[in-house]
């Protein structure tokens, strides 16, 4: 089985061994190969050169993109996948093909977070806890750490807001199956992933009223209120005045 971890260290295992990070042509290859499995349809030459250099693609970028994709799959054949099986040409775009039983960090983690969403809904909380962890580790870990760039920045938003997604399904999940303190922990982390959303505070409220702790709530809900006035200018949403209205009458 071919295995490809994105996240964190960027790995490609094969029938005959393995190439990481380290064997790539520098920042430049670790991009290429991550945007080519992180995409998985054809990338057209141009588009490929933006997620490289944004707007500044270098004179000579075609022969720099070439000599990119030549030494990656090379890398492939050293797997015992032919390279260019592996990535194809045509039309002017790239495309990475990887047998169907391969398996991607990135996508297994989704499917995970889709089941967890799917389990918590139906009340199947051990079931949602256990996708959701699984999904959260890789999640939590770094995407192509040390270089920066639209696509990859663009990238790196979409993973933190699965992170997020995550750590809702953890913690109303705890919250549920009464370990209030992890359940309280998770809600931060939330926050702090993402203190403009207010699902993070919300959850963190239920935890503290959970607890027994109103006045813990009580300053949660405070802190959402100034972050939704001094950045929006707006009151927070009727389902965390729920919340708040039901600590001040406890």
């Amino acid at each position: 089985m071919l295995r490809v971890y994105l996240t964190g260290r960027l790995v490609v295992e094969g029938p005959d061994g393995s190439f990481d990070e380290a064997d790539l042509p520098g920042n430049l290859g670790r991009v290429v190969l991550a945007a080519l499995a992180v995409e998985r349809v054809p990338i057209g030459r141009e588009r490929l050169a933006a997620m490289l250099w944004d707007e500044d693609s270098p004179d000579g970028w075609n022969g720099s993109l070439n000599s990119l994709i030549s030494k990656i799959r090379s890398l492939f054949d050293q797997l015992g996948v032919d390279g260019k099986e592996a990535i194809t040409s045509s039309g002017g775009s790239y495309q990475l093909v990887l047998p169907p039983d391969a398996w991607v960090d990135l996508e297994v983690a989704q499917r995970s977070l889709d089941r967890a969403e799917g389990l918590h809904r139906r009340g199947e909380v051990a079931a949602a806890l256990a996708e959701a962890t699984t999904a959260s580790a890789v999640f939590r870990r770094p995407f192509l750490s040390g270089f920066y760039g639209d696509w990859v920045d663009d990238t790196r938003r979409r993973l933190s807001v699965c992170l997020y997604r995550c750590y809702e399904v953890l913690a109303d999940g705890w919250r549920l199956r009464d370990d209030l303190p992890l359940a309280a922990s998770i809600a931060e982390k939330a926050v702090a992933l993402d203190p403009f959303r207010e699902t993070g505070y919300r959850l963190l409220m239920e935890a503290e009223l959970a607890r027994g702790d109103v006045v813990a709530a009580l300053r949660v809900f405070d802190r959402c209120e100034r972050v939704m006035q001094d950045e929006f200018g707006a009151s927070p949403s009727s389902r965390t005045l729920e919340v708040v209205e039901r600590a001040r009458s406890s």
